[in-house]
């Protein structure tokens, strides 16, 4: 009689635990795991990829975690001077010695001074950093600027995510022959650095612009003034825009895309071009100018003048149901007719629906009339997002009559 094998984490090889860690914030594995039991209490100890984030850890467990954690076990940094955790990485540095986090692979600075940042930088020049993030709220400082060109300079770097002030981010200077892949920039403020960004990073992967400050204009004499003939290695490119998304602008950059496999265009007001909305342009431009493209994730809406009713939803959905559509890419999108008691509009939007934040059925909106090209109508759509706004009682209520149903990650 065989009898069955009972396992649990105290029985896992030390190497499966850990992977296990990796998955958890250093908060839970401290606090909760090292805590339960004398063996589990040695795995946590042999444990070397820590990720310690600092964001919004007290100042009693920053001390805690420099009691319990030797610095060369962690490989992830995250630290912030923002108004809730202010001049945390001054105390940091009271209490650590940087140069002892010897493999150290991801750093991150929230809203940090130009001293403080000097003091990561002679570090970050001497270990093997992989990713680097920052984020500054000086306006200008070309201190700043200087520091983040000597970092970029890294020959290890691969990822770089930046959040701060026009100024700062013009003053950098790329380091056109090293191999920097994945570049995040928070804010982007013209179609000017789009184009030098990828004119200056000839190993550049993916390229993720979260949103433009305020309304820019699209100049075409901008795409001649950069050497753009390496932009072909770029494979992923999000752009995330509140007024610039244009047929035009977008075919002018994406032309010169012709290796990209994942776009995302994210429209946060309402657009006036109706070509966006027009799925056999965009499948006539795909299959000529980006024949590698397998993932197309997009969020526009458009105001509707007062005589369009729910027939323009349905004239629109029609050019998203061809065989392009729904068997070569099965890319699924939705379409929703809002009223509010100033306008009506329309959200048009793939599915699953990718968003840093959305704001869903707010207490003014009302949803008149839903369809998607899915055949399934009724087909739940999962979102992902950091952050989500919904207005419970609206949605319920809606639930009952179109049986809507959401995932949330």
């Amino acid at each position: 009689m065989s009898t069955q094998r009972i396992y649990s984490l105290q029985t896992l090889p030390i190497e499966l635990a850990h992977r296990i860690f990796d998955q958890l914030d250093t908060q839970t594995i401290i606090f909760s795991i090292r805590s339960a039991c004398k063996l589990l209490y040695s795995i946590t100890n042999t444990y070397n990829r820590y990720a310690l984030d600092f964001h919004y850890m007290s100042k009693s467990d920053l001390l805690l975690m420099r009691r319990i954690i030797d610095p060369k076990n962690v490989i992830s940094l995250t630290l912030s001077d923002e108004n809730e955790t202010h001049r945390e990485i001054r105390l940091f540095f009271s209490h650590f010695r940087i140069d002892q986090f010897i493999r150290l692979r991801s750093l991150t600075l929230f809203y940090i001074e130009y001293e403080d940042l000097e003091k990561f930088r002679k570090h970050i020049m001497k270990c093997s950093l992989k990713k680097f993030s920052i984020s500054s709220n000086v306006l200008g400082n070309n201190n700043i600027a200087s520091s983040l060109s000597a970092i970029l300079s890294h020959h290890d770097f691969r990822e770089f995510e930046f959040d701060g002030s026009e100024n700062i981010l013009n003053e950098i200077q790329w380091p056109v022959s090293y191999g920097l892949e994945h570049v995040t920039i928070a804010q982007w403020y013209s179609w000017s650095t789009v184009y030098f960004l990828l004119s200056h990073l000839p190993f550049l992967r993916t390229l993720v612009l979260k949103a433009d400050p305020a309304g820019i204009s699209f100049k075409e004499t901008i795409v001649t003034q950069y050497d753009i003939t390496q932009l072909c290695h770029l494979s992923s490119l999000s752009l995330n825009s509140r007024y610039n998304i244009t047929t035009d602008n977008m075919r002018s950059l994406l032309v010169h895309l012709p290796m990209l496999t994942h776009l995302r265009l994210i429209g946060q007001q309402p657009l006036t071009d109706s070509l966006l909305f027009d799925g056999f342009q965009w499948e006539n431009f795909i299959e000529t100018k980006l024949p590698a493209l397998n993932k197309f994730e997009f969020w526009f809406s458009k105001h509707l003048y007062h005589y369009e009713d729910v027939t323009a939803v349905e004239s629109i959905m029609t050019s998203f149901r061809t065989s392009f559509w729904l068997e070569t890419k099965r890319w699924f999108v939705k379409c929703d007719y809002v009223e509010n008691k100033y306008c009506r509009h329309l959200y048009f939007y793939s599915t699953p629906i990718y968003r840093d934040s959305l704001d869903y059925l707010d207490g003014e909106n009302t949803i008149l009339y839903s369809t998607t090209n899915n055949i399934n109508n009724n087909a739940t759509i999962i979102v992902n997002t950091q952050r989500l706004s919904l207005d419970l009682n609206k949605l319920m209520a809606q639930d009952i009559q179109q049986n809507v149903s959401f995932v949330v990650f």
